[in-house]
């Protein structure tokens, strides 16, 4: 009997059953699509569901919308089956509600697992738990099938659910059908490779390696490397599988249709005729003829601008269709060269290893002052137009985390990125064998490197810095991200990171705090050093800054300097606590400048997506755009406009005018003694001044940065006597000439929050660094 006709009708039934109810089935059910991860991989082999950890974090989660909200009295019971290879313990869930609206260690709720690869069932009285915080109404839930998560285990889920009574759960766990269904294509992945198999292909005791590369192991891998095979049992030659692509980095994806030994190979072919052609038509000539696409190279001639017989293009169809691949319908090309353009384009299309870019790895990670944002959108957020949104906001640089770095939407990420130029840091914990965890996606032009934590503290360094330099050096200069903590954190968590205490505006140590960045930056070997400092607060109702705001950037930038690191920072972004305030245009634009005025040269979001429904950032929990966005993306804008002209320059430090007690914000150490581009400055309000000087000596550079207390609302009117011969000022990002009054004073007004970038050329020559 087919086992197929046994549990169809019961997959249907239990989809439509539990269409509107907060259940969810995987194996041979309709709710796989729905599965968003973090820091894993997700597979659908033979119509079941396993996920593969690519850190150390891996989670699970659906799309919850309002009608899938549920009642916590009414369904008290989890129940998942589930069948895990790993040596680790415990899963956990945690769930939002009505008052609780964040994912947090509040709702947590720990329970035991076996890791012993057999299918296995657990039902969780999650009124059990000492947090006693499953009241109200469930809006959204994570699953961590393991926390934490490794990447030796392998995991497959079947289903999961939320029930009333322990009987009704264990009904829904018993119906699951978990056998597999051949007729479904399967995706074999493994490290460097990714095999797909077509449905109708696998059978009953089928031995998965039989599918796939003997070995990873190739020399010099390029468009020639091709995968042989041979069928089980058989004699005589190996064919070549037309349907497959080996990248620089050593990944193959190929499809395999029978059992048998496949393995990679070489197989340049000398041509004498191809050198003088685009690269573009070069690359794809020498890609098809290994793939024996295309034939009948004679005396090592291509012969590129022939006329491409009937029968030549009608043998290269014949063999793409075996895999699937119908060309049926398309013209005929008129030359073999452009036969070879688009033969090699349906390939890349078939196995979605395609890389297409106006923009260059070069040009993105290019120096320039980098507009990004840490990036953990909620499911429901991540629209098609995700990254195309993002970029029209003037973000360039994307740190991305959780949902939109999970595998199932890794391939609209990377490729949105390459289209609009952003530069992409992904947080999908590929820094353990960073060679082989990145190469799927290394020659993609946007990707710049890889997430490894956030706030440590220095006793993590030495673990920490031994994993990002060999990061950095095996990927051969990406970026290995942490982000430091800022200098209001206490003792205990510059020692032992942010989880040692919840972090509060403490009693800063500034000189704790230098060691802490100098140590960073003599152990790490990647260029930059990065923190966050949000200043905006409300205090009774009022505007207020963080008293220490400038001298908190200043130790970082000092830091930086001294060690020719560049200093980058997470700006304040939106109100995550009524402590603080979402900034307006102006205070978007004053934080940036501030910033600039100590040479940093990386601009970051804390955070792009919020988290919560009463408390969005940019865009709001359902991917909306706020007001927010449109006046961050009025300030970035005009900060592009600057770049070229500012990463000129080095920033020297800054200094401070009519700083008082009543700016204590303001206040800051070692300030810049002298800067003989700037004469005189005539002024009664406080005011920031960043230095700089170009790197031969011919001309210098100065911020200017209104900083009368916010709350104020309050222009400043300033008067610069300044040593230069040409003075060009950006405000706004735009290049205009500077001319002097009879007096010889430049003249700048500057509303509330607001800074300007000024270039001035001198016949005075500084000492070059």
């Amino acid at each position: 009997m087919n086992q197929s006709l046994l549990f169809i009708p019961i997959v249907l039934s239990a989809g439509c059953l539990f269409a509107h109810e907060p259940v969810w089935v995987f194996n041979n059910g309709p709710d796989a699509k729905l599965i968003s991860l973090g820091q894993g991989q997700l597979h659908h082999e033979v119509g079941l569901t396993k996920l593969i950890p690519t850190g150390t974090d891996l989670t699970l989660t659906v799309p919850m919308g309002a009608d899938n909200a549920f009642s916590a009295d009414e369904r008290p019971f989890f129940a998942v089956r589930y069948k895990y290879k790993t040596t680790n313990k415990q899963a956990g869930l945690f769930f939002t509600t009505g008052t609780l609206t964040a994912l947090a260690d509040k709702s947590y709720s720990p329970f035991p697992v076996v890791g012993d690869n057999i299918w296995r069932t657990a039902i969780v009285d999650m009124r059990s738990f000492d947090h006693k915080n499953w009241t109200g109404t469930i809006t959204s839930f994570r699953f961590d099938p393991t926390n934490p998560s490794d990447t030796d285990s392998v995991y497959q889920i079947s289903r999961l659910g939320f029930f009333p009574t322990e009987v009704a759960a264990q009904r829904f766990l018993d119906a699951a059908v978990d056998a597999p269904d051949y007729s479904e294509p399967t995706h074999f992945i493994a490290p460097l490779q990714r095999v797909v198999v077509p449905g109708g292909c696998l059978f009953d005791g089928f031995d998965r390696a039989d599918f796939m590369l003997q070995s990873t192991t190739i020399d010099h891998p390029s468009e020639t490397t091709v995968v042989r095979f041979r069928p089980n049992g058989a004699a005589g030659e190996e064919s070549v599988v037309p349907l497959c692509q080996t990248n620089s980095r050593g990944f193959t994806r190929f499809v395999a249709k029978q059992p048998g030994k496949y393995r990679l190979v070489n197989s340049e072919a000398p041509l004498d005729d191809v050198s003088g052609l685009e690269a573009k038509t070069r690359l794809a000539i020498q890609f098809v003829v290994a793939r024996q696409l295309l034939d009948e190279v004679i005396d090592r001639k291509f012969r590129p601008s022939d006329p491409l017989s009937d029968a030549q293009w009608n043998e290269a169809v014949e063999a793409l269709g075996e895999y699937g691949v119908d060309l049926t319908a398309q013209a005929r090309p008129a030359t073999r060269a452009e036969a070879a353009v688009l033969l090699k384009a349906a390939v890349q299309t078939a196995l979605g290893s395609a890389v297409e870019s106006p923009y260059t790895n070069e040009y993105l990670t290019r120096n320039r002052i980098r507009i990004g944002a840490w990036v953990s959108p909620r499911q429901e957020a991540i629209g098609e137009d995700f990254i195309k949104t993002y970029s029209s906001g003037g973000f360039d640089w994307i740190i991305a985390h959780g949902a939109l770095a999970g595998s199932e939407h890794r391939k609209m990420l990377l490729e949105d990125c390459d289209r609009y130029g952003v530069e992409l840091v992904l947080g999908d914990g590929a820094y353990k064998n960073p060679a082989v965890a990145t190469a799927e996606y290394f020659d993609h032009p946007c990707f710049a490197g890889t997430y490894i934590t956030d706030e440590p503290g220095t006793d993590q360094y030495d673990e920490l810095a031994e994993i990002c330099n060999t990061y950095y050096r095996e990927t051969g200069g990406k970026l290995p991200y942490i982000n430091l903590l800022p200098m209001y954190a206490n003792a205990a968590q510059l020692k032992y990171g942010a989880g040692a205490a919840a972090i509060q505006y403490y009693d800063s140590d500034p000189d704790l705090y230098r060691k802490y960045c100098d140590s960073f930056c003599r152990k790490f070997d990647a260029p930059y050093i990065c923190t966050d400092i949000y200043p905006l607060n409300w205090i009774e109702g009022r505007r207020s800054t963080y008293k220490d705001y400038c001298e908190s950037i200043n130790i970082i930038a000092a830091s930086a300097r001294e060690h020719a690191k560049d200093f980058w920072c997470c700006i304040q972004t939106f109100a995550w606590t009524p402590s603080k305030r979402t900034p307006t245009e102006s205070e978007f634009r004053w934080q940036s400048y501030c910033m600039l005025s100590f040479g940093c040269k990386g601009l970051l979001c804390w955070t792009y997506a919020g988290y919560q429904p009463e408390s969005p950032s940019l865009i709001t929990v359902d991917g909306k755009r706020t007001n927010a966005w449109y006046d961050a993306a009025t300030v970035f804008k005009e900060i592009h406009g600057i770049s070229d002209a500012f990463v000129r320059y080095k920033n020297l430090g800054a200094l401070a005018h009519n700083c008082t007690d009543e700016t204590p914000y303001l206040k800051f150490s070692n300030p810049v003694r002298t800067f003989p581009t700037i004469q005189q400055i005539q002024c009664d309000d406080p005011l920031l001044i960043g230095c700089f000087a170009e790197g031969d000596g011919s001309a210098t550079a100065f911020t200017i940065v209104n900083m009368s207390e916010l709350e104020a609302i309050k222009t400043t009117y300033v008067k610069l006597k300044l040593a230069g011969s040409t003075v060009v000022a950006w405000p706004r990002g735009q290049r205009v000439v500077l001319l002097p009054d009879a007096d010889g004073f430049h003249h700048l007004t500057l509303p509330p929050g607001e800074g300007v970038f000024i270039e001035v050329e001198s016949g005075d020559v500084w000492p070059p660094f």
